[in-house]
């Protein structure tokens, strides 16, 4: 029929004695839902943006297709945001179903007009081992060894040899005190760092202690927090170094080869579930190549891992974005993590042959909403990871609202997951066209300098740059990536803080013009909102640039000069202090007070302020 793959849809229109029949018909249910959509855009409508600002109808009325025979399949089988937090909005809702994005949380609150949008709902995260085997929660068997748990379940495991009883005297037992062999070996001793996602992760190879973790988390799938969850992101503690260091958890391989093996009993006891008819719903496991784990397994996976309801999300959370990820000339920062990934989803001798996910990082904590423009990364990028195999994709930390520029991000984004045949350009080239009729040309300019000037920022922000800055004895510029002077090398190019610092000006002449050329009240409206967001970069670049103008005299020596570019610098702070609503429109890890604590250096602005202020 066509409809090889959920969501997909048909649409048909043939002539009879001077009539137009036309039908839509989906695989599913949201496939019928997505080709009301598809027809409405046959039309001459589309959904760019938010709310009705964001929509965009044809000028004039166009005739009904009297001859058309549609048939589409979603490229990507899940697309949308990593989130956590219930921070939707019916807008962004809807703009989410015209243009067939599918994965949002179910920590959301109308969660149940997720489902009717047809979105998969995902949670978890970081948090398995302080929701579900936290060292100090109260241990909830009858353990043998220990006087006044008579009341609790028999105890389903064996009394561990280090078993010391209630070491604090509060008269519980904890998980800890019960097992403490269950949890991580860190410096010769078992660790009960569990209290939130930074901790210590458990030691993987204990048996018992997998069985009841995995436990614990199908009992929240079925009645606890996470009840209405499809998708459960299975991740251990955040960050690098916070594995067990036991003999036992070695021998296993590598941090992967952990992890899967952890999965493995996640998923073995899900399946149990839902055989017994405890679960009554399908869900799906998620689990992270990050950090420690972006390397593949190093042996094979256990017999019988569950591939069907698995699936393992790549997050190149180190990447720059100067570069599309296989750009070979990007030896600095994307071939270590473009070569990884490569080594998931392609060779014969892989031991994993699963499901891949994509977990990309356009709004990164640390760029704080930022107006970030990837029109060529995605372009170039998103086929890629298509042909290289992935068919799941989000990035974290979207904004949910007052999207100005970012609306062209969400677009294309949204346009490439749906089809990866979609022509980037030319799909470019008609926003700004139906978006600013009277203003397109200067417009695109504005867009196109924009993104220039915003793209050095991952590589400002992410690479332990702030110490630099303070410490004499450090080199200030510690990437080939980025510097101060304009410089083209061969390999590693990447934006320098005098061409982001010209980016940023000429984007503001463009956005100036295109403002007092405008010659439509919607497009106006449309600008405006541009121009908002685009202000609070162009502060922060200011920030940026007098911040390390600063640096670079105070390096140098130079206190009559440092002094006088602090009080520039000063200037800059003020202005961004007074940034609210811009930096609260995306998770709670990428939104800030003010646009100054946005700029996450306040501790560098406070040490030049203290040094060099009058």
């Amino acid at each position: 029929t066509g409809l090889e793959t959920p969501e997909s849809f048909r649409i048909t229109a043939s002539s009879d004695n001077n009539r137009i029949i036309t039908v839509i018909e989906g695989g599913d249910r949201m496939g019928t839902l997505y080709g009301v959509y598809a027809y409405l855009e046959e039309l001459g409508v589309r959904f760019y943006g938010l709310g009705k600002t964001g929509t965009e109808f044809p000028p004039d009325k166009k005739p009904l297709p009297s001859v058309l025979n549609r048939i589409d399949n979603p490229s990507f089988l899940t697309r949308g945001y990593h989130a956590w937090e219930d921070r939707g909005n019916l807008d962004f809702f809807l703009w989410m179903a015209r243009n067939r994005m599918n994965f949002w949380t179910a920590a959301e609150k109308e969660y149940h007009l997720c489902k009717k949008l047809g979105m998969k709902l995902a949670d978890g995260g970081h948090v398995m081992m302080m929701h579900f085997l936290n060292a100090h929660h109260e241990y909830p068997y009858n353990h043998p060894s220990f006087k006044g748990d008579e009341n609790k379940p028999k105890d389903p495991y064996k009394t561990g040899t280090g078993f010391r009883g209630d070491v604090d005297g509060d008269g519980r037992l904890t998980y800890f005190e019960a097992h403490p062999e269950w949890f991580g070996l860190k410096n010769g001793k078992r660790s009960d760092n569990t209290t939130d996602e930074f901790g210590d992760n458990f030691c993987t190879t204990n048996d018992d202690a997998k069985k009841e973790l995995a436990k614990n988390i199908v009992q929240a799938l079925i009645d606890g927090r996470y009840s209405n969850v499809d998708i459960l992101n299975f991740w251990l503690m955040d960050g690098s170094r916070r594995w067990c260091e036991c003999n036992e958890c070695a021998a296993v391989g590598n941090h992967t080869d952990q992890l899967l093996r952890v999965v493995h009993a996640v998923l073995e006891e899900i399946g149990s579930a839902r055989r017994g008819g405890r679960l009554s719903r399908p869900v799906e496991l998620s689990s992270l190549a990050y950090l420690e784990t972006i390397v593949p397994p190093s042996h094979p996976l256990p017999e019988g891992f569950d591939y069907d309801n698995f699936s393992m999300t790549f997050f190149p959370i180190e990447r720059c974005y100067d570069h599309m990820l296989a750009d070979p000339s990007c030896t600095e920062l994307n071939s270590r993590l473009a070569d990884n990934y490569l080594a998931w989803v392609t060779g014969d001798g892989r031991h994993y042959k699963g499901t891949m996910f994509i977990g990309e990082y356009y709004n990164v904590s640390y760029l704080k909403s930022l107006p970030m423009l990837y029109t060529r990364i995605m372009a170039a990028d998103i086929p890629w990871y298509h042909r290289t195999g992935t068919r799941h994709f989000h990035y974290m930390h979207t904004p949910t609202r007052l999207w100005g520029t970012w609306t062209l991000n969400q677009f294309l984004m949204a346009r490439l997951l749906w089809n990866v045949e979609t022509d980037a350009d030319n799909l470019v080239a008609e926003y700004f066209e139906r978006f600013y009729p009277t203003t397109t040309s200067i417009t695109r300019e504005f867009y196109s300098n924009l993104e220039q000037a915003m793209t050095g920022f991952k590589a400002i922000r992410y690479w332990g740059w702030k110490n630099t800055l303070r410490d004499t004895s450090k080199e200030i510029f510690t990437k080939r990536h980025f510097g101060y002077e304009i410089t083209h090398p061969l390999m590693n190019d990447g934006a320098d803080i005098l061409e982001m610092k010209s980016f940023t000006t000429a984007a503001r002449n463009n956005i100036d013009a295109a403002i007092i050329a405008c010659r439509d009240q919607t497009e106006l409206n449309r600008l405006r909102e541009d121009e908002y967001r685009f202000s609070y970069g162009e502060m922060m670049m200011d920030f940026h640039y007098h911040l390390y103008r600063t640096a670079l005299f105070h390096h140098a020596g130079n206190s009559e000069s440092a002094r006088r570019e602090l009080r520039s610098l000063e200037r800059s702070a003020e202005r961004l202090r007074s940034i609210v609503d811009l930096v609260q429109v995306s998770s709670s890890h990428a939104n800030a007070e003010n646009g100054l604590e946005a700029t996450q250096a306040v501790d560098v602005y406070e040490f030049f302020k203290k040094t060099y202020g009058e």
